[in-house]
């Protein structure tokens, strides 16, 4: 197609194919048909198994970091106009679905309608207008325009500069994905969007947590993913009273608590046995003699999500002289989409054995309305709640599960102090800050089930060498250790 076309007649085109995506909210049938913008995608983000409909697939996700991160610049600085511009035609496309005085995490389903998507975008510029004002030629074709500038800096980033060479001759430090783009968070159409079926699966393998956990499962799968912490976040912080009441709770630590988890890249990332054997020693031996410090640095500068299931670990003491009862913890989904392939996915299902003396709450996204389960299967707070007597300390581990999305989320707890005049509701992350993401892996084949991504690494209880994370070939693993024997790192085409 490039040879066929200057770039100027490209521009052209993808400036007709926006405005068709904008007609119609960005359904997926409409995008499959964008052939100059799918076109468009750099190679390190096209699906090893490149057909249209993962094209189309990835390219939706790339629009939705191009609007996650407006959201970001437009709440560190409401007046960003190039922000708010942004954001309003993400509007128009149907990714943004909330105004600019509501909760991301409260946004609606896309509207099929082009009058109410025209109206949500006239509401993010500043200052307003109405969504005839919108309909206007010269209005549309500006925001569009500026729209495709941003997109171009986004599938070509201009070069980064070379890295120094390490301090240590003998240190062979961590590759890095390249080109290295910012932001993987995106911000697609809420989950139940017509426009986004949810991905075939393969058949459930042992090592995963099914919608019905059994007892014993998830007593193994609580502990088990608590074994081991490669990144914790120490955020102590005080929840206060809004009836009065004054500091009721201490959040004393958040820690992500991944043990042999999986996580994907959003692009390729091809390491050489040295960086692989440091990488594996950065996560098993953490605080051991190996330990190097520069695996979750790593992990965040490549926007890394973990996949399938998180552990999050949660300490909280009571800090006034009443004690505080915990009556529910939910979980609010914000924004999700079905899954992208492309990228790296490092593969690793959850397994281990043993007893966690932690309270345990898993949290199934993929339900419609998710509830905190306990380790038997009950809801745990519809006869229970959490007690916490002044200056006394509890962990609680929340485990997260999704089989068919990529949602962000927090949890929010309710809380009740004897003699208040109302319950304190609070959140984890608060407001304001980034929210955890869990991403289901993408599959369209059930006999290669990795085949949407372009590189993949083994690990966990899937892998032969103890745990540590092995290269595998996404074309041909198909959770038989038989089929690791050829596998090269990067071996997508």
């Amino acid at each position: 197609m490039g040879g066929a076309l200057s770039s100027v007649d490209l521009g052209a085109e993808h400036m007709k194919e926006l405005e068709r995506l904008i007609d119609s909210a960005a359904a997926w049938p409409v995008v499959e048909k964008c052939s100059s913008l799918l076109g468009w995608l750099p190679d390190a983000r096209v699906p090893a198994q490149d057909t249209t409909a993962n094209r189309a697939r990835a390219f939706r996700a790339l629009l939705g970091e191009i609007v996650d991160d407006a959201h970001r610049a437009y709440m560190d600085d409401p007046g960003d106009s190039a922000a708010r511009d942004t954001l309003a035609v993400g509007a128009l496309l149907g990714l943004v679905t909330w105004g600019p005085d509501q909760s991301r995490e409260r946004a609606t389903a896309p509207s099929a309608s082009k009058e109410v998507r025209r109206g949500l975008a006239g509401s993010w510029l500043d200052p307003p207008v109405q969504a005839d004002t919108i309909r206007r030629r010269e209005n549309k074709a500006r925001l569009l325009t500026e729209f495709r500038h941003r997109l171009h800096d986004w599938v070509e980033p201009s070069p980064e500069p070379r890295a120094e060479p390490s301090p240590d001759p003998r240190a062979e430090p961590l590759a890095s994905a390249q080109p290295v783009q910012p932001v993987l968070s995106a911000q697609p159409a809420p989950s139940g969007s017509s426009d986004d079926p949810p991905p075939t699966r393969p058949a459930p393998r042992w090592w995963s947590v099914p919608r019905a956990w059994s007892a014993a499962h998830r007593r193994t799968v609580l502990a088990g993913a608590a074994a081991v912490v490669i990144g914790a976040a120490a955020t102590p912080f005080l929840l206060q009273g809004k009836d009065g009441a004054g500091e009721v709770l201490s959040i004393d630590d958040v820690a992500r608590a991944e043990s042999a988890d999986s996580f994907v890249l959003p692009l390729r990332l091809d390491l050489t046995p040295a960086q692989l054997d440091r990488m594996n020693h950065d996560k098993y031996w953490q605080g051991g003699a190996g330990h190097t410090g520069s695996f979750t640095s790593w992990f965040d500068g490549q926007k890394a999500v973990w996949a399938e299931n998180s552990l999050i670990n949660v300490t909280l003491s009571g800090a006034t002289d009443k004690t505080v009862r915990i009556t529910r913890i939910d979980i609010d989904r914000g924004a999700c989409r079905a899954p992208a392939g492309g990228g790296t996915l490092f593969y690793a299902p959850v397994g281990g054995s043993g007893e966690d003396e932690n309270i345990g709450l898993l949290f199934d996204l993929d339900l419609p309305q998710p509830v905190a389960m306990g380790k038997e299967g009950e809801n745990y707070f519809s006869q229970r709640a959490i007690t916490l007597e002044p200056g006394e300390a509890e962990t609680i581990s929340l485990f997260v599960s999704t089989h068919r999305q990529d949602c962000e989320y927090r949890f929010r707890l309710r809380l009740v102090v004897p003699g208040g005049k109302k319950a304190v509701t609070r959140t984890i992350p608060e407001e304001g800050s980034p929210p955890f993401r869990l991403t289901a892996l993408a599959t369209n084949d059930s006999s290669l089930p990795y085949s949407a991504y372009r590189a993949m690494y083994v690990g966990g209880a899937a892998s032969p060498a103890q745990g540590a994370f092995v290269p595998a070939d996404p074309l041909t693993y198909d959770n038989d250790p038989a089929t690791l024997t050829q596998a090269r790192p990067g071996a997508g085409p």
